[in-house]
């Protein structure tokens, strides 16, 4: 894991860094790189995201010369920060404005290998669940909804793709 003290100026470049140095070849088509939440409780955000969907902290980010004191925890599934996954970026102001560590009413989804698993483990850990693993119309894919600490929905998917031809 990479800790830094940075000037908030530097954390858009770190972050495309993490692109440059992808093991994989660059494609030609554009991909999400990261996806930003702010959010009230670091441990509380943690602990959904670590230890229940099992992302790995990647890169930290303490920045004391922002005016609200700003913390950035990067995460992705693989842990390696070389990877070209998309990155989840956790913000935290120390001294927050009346808009910000709040839920901006973000919805994304997640795809896991059991969703039926994964919505039992939510529940276990005391997560809300806001629907249970249903299949699409289709049957490709197994979906399930639950709400992480701040209130952002996220939507764990698994998928039945029939094989390529």
């Amino acid at each position: 894991m990479i800790r830094k003290s940075m000037s908030l100026a530097l954390v858009p470049a770190l972050l495309s860094s993490t692109m440059a140095l992808a093991a994989e070849p660059p494609t030609a088509a554009p991909v999400i790189h990261f996806v930003s939440l702010e959010i009230k409780d670091i441990a509380r955000s943690k602990a959904f995201y670590m230890d229940t969907l099992g992302m790995k902290e990647i890169m930290a980010i303490d920045n004391p010369k922002h005016p609200r004191h700003q913390h950035e925890y990067a995460l992705n599934f693989s842990g390696d920060p070389r990877s070209s996954e998309p990155l989840l970026v956790l913000v935290q102001y120390e001294r927050p404005g009346p808009r910000q560590n709040k839920s901006s009413g973000a919805k994304f989804g997640i795809r896991v290998a059991d969703a039926r698993a994964m919505a039992a483990k939510m529940r276990g850990a005391g997560y809300e669940v806001l629907s249970e693993p249903k299949p699409d119309e289709k049957g490709m894919m197994l979906k399930t909804m639950v709400r992480d600490p701040d209130g952002v929905t996220v939507q764990l998917v698994e998928t039945h793709f029939p094989p390529a031809p």
